[in-house]
């Protein structure tokens, strides 16, 4: 085993997806979301969770899509972003599904002659603001080019910028979907798939919808909105939702969904060395620690070079099934964690996964759950377990 490394259970993304599949019967596809290296599991989760009932899959490029492929040629598989019309003829190759943002990538595309049967996916902007079409006509119009093209329209898809469990721009959007799909007949589309996983597990779904997307979910987070507390904070909180519901007539928020999920990655390191620290002496740049006690301390082979961040805000490790405080500056490669005299060097060192939560993790580096995760998987060697 190498110094730090990331464990992956398949047997946990496998039934992740059977439980997601069993929830969720009223939907007819689920898409699960592997852009960033799925999340930085790798693409070695990609036949537990096709196996298990999610049998479409999106991705953001064509490597990303050319990775995918090496484990799973059957799969549908979607780019999310709109592939360089130079580089069709790969994409036919990788069998991809293309994403459609405007009408002069689609014209670009039909340009290219390519005798490919690509389906097709129109990206709507309903208020995102990034990839898609925020005009009627021009989708109607898009279709039309389409059914009269090799090509099939598939699906029609859209993205929410906000979860919609206080504020009116999810309802917005899912409005504005709407008109901007209205002079389209969506029942003769496949595919129509709205929103992600939040939006999955915190509202009823929408009529429209016969997909859903996913990310944060498959790979083992229940990430539905919890019902608030009895303290005053809580209150508050909640004076304010049902302020906005009345005011906006938000649409149904479901909250503490019992859905049963699993995290599947683990994230792991040996000790290099157990140093005895005399107080008063210093520890790691800036020398910004300074030990008030004589104390001992374990050096692992982590820093931000592996994923991990530079930030340093409260983090701890677990070792033997207890939590011990990272101290001094984070380094690239290496940080020290306060010990005491039951460490020993053959200990292992969990820092995701046991006690430590993905969101504690968060909490500790100031990043955000994806980059965590994306962060740790690329950079550290991952071993999927059976």
């Amino acid at each position: 085993m190498t110094d730090t490394y990331v464990k992956i259970d398949l047997k946990t993304m496998a039934q992740n997806a059977r439980n997601i599949v069993a929830k969720y019967p009223e939907y007819g596809t689920f898409i699960g979301i592997v852009k960033g290296d799925a999340y930085g599991h790798g693409y070695g989760i990609v036949n537990a969770l096709y196996e298990n009932g999610i049998r479409y899959f999106a991705v953001s490029s064509m490597e990303e899509a050319a990775d995918f492929r090496k484990e799973n040629t059957k799969a549908p598989l979607l780019c999310l972003e709109p592939i360089a019309t130079d580089r069709i003829s790969e994409a036919a190759e990788l069998q991809l599904t293309l994403a459609i943002p405007d009408l002069d990538y689609l014209n670009s595309l039909l340009d290219t002659h390519c005798p490919y049967p690509f389906n097709l996916h129109l990206q709507i902007d309903s208020g995102f603001n990034r990839l898609g079409f925020k005009d009627k006509r021009e989708i109607r119009k898009a279709a039309d080019l389409i059914e009269k093209s090799p090509y099939f329209l598939e699906g029609v898809y859209q993205h929410y910028a906000t979860a919609g469990i206080f504020d009116p721009h999810f309802d917005a959007q899912t409005n504005r979907f709407r008109e901007l799909t209205s002079l389209l007949d969506l029942s003769k589309i496949p595919l129509i798939h709205l929103g992600s996983g939040i939006a999955l597990m915190a509202h009823p779904k929408a009529d429209i919808a016969t997909a859903t997307r996913m990310g944060l979910m498959m790979y083992g987070y229940n990430i539905s909105p919890d019902s608030y507390g009895g303290g005053l904070k809580d209150r508050l909180r909640s004076m304010r939702d049902d302020y906005y519901h009345k005011k906006y007539h938000l649409s149904e928020v479901i909250r503490d969904v019992e859905l049963d999920l699993t995290p599947a990655m683990t994230y792991q390191c040996r000790i290099l060395q157990l140093k005895d620290v005399k107080k008063g002496e210093h520890i790691g740049y800036g020398a910004g620690y300074t030990a008030e006690e004589d104390i001992r301390i374990a050096v692992l082979p982590v820093g931000y070079n592996n994923g991990i961040g530079h930030q340093n805000n409260g983090r701890v490790a677990e070792i033997n099934g207890r939590l011990f405080s990272f101290v001094g500056e984070m380094g690239m490669n290496m940080s020290a964690v306060k010990v005491d005299a039951d460490v020993a060097m053959n200990d292992e060192v969990t820092l995701l996964g046991g006690k430590i939560t993905l969101g504690m993790f968060s909490r500790f580096s100031g990043m955000g759950l994806a980059e965590i995760m994306l962060g740790i998987g690329k950079n550290n060697p991952r071993y999927y377990i059976d």
